[in-house]
């Protein structure tokens, strides 16, 4: 195995756990990013706005690690094959693609 990849065994178990789950955590992020932020005037305005902020960055960072791993992106930065580059390239342009579609 070369300097810092991942092994193939722990990529597949990894890349069916993201699968199954990416549907779900999709569905929590549109709903999530549809939550509208508190009044101005409520009594714990800034608590409630931050921790929507929070919420809704650390589902953008799980939704990422999702796709990173459905596509086997999970590598340190610079270690990645072309072909896995361009696999996730064609993911992302899918992932669009259903957003857009979603919204219509």
């Amino acid at each position: 195995m070369a300097k810092n990849r991942v092994e193939e065994q722990w990529l597949l178990v990894v890349k069916d756990f993201a699968t199954n789950y990416w549907d779900k955590e999709l569905e929590e992020a549109k709903q999530l990013f549809d939550q509208p932020y508190p009044h101005s005037g409520e009594k714990d305005y800034i608590k409630q706005t931050t921790f929507l902020d929070n919420a809704k960055r650390n589902k953008l960072m799980m939704l990422k690690y999702l796709a990173q791993s459905v596509s086997g992106n999970i590598h340190p930065r610079g270690a990645n094959t072309v072909d896995e580059k361009e696999g996730a390239a064609k993911l992302i342009a899918l992932a669009e693609q259903r957003i857009k579609k979603t919204n219509e």
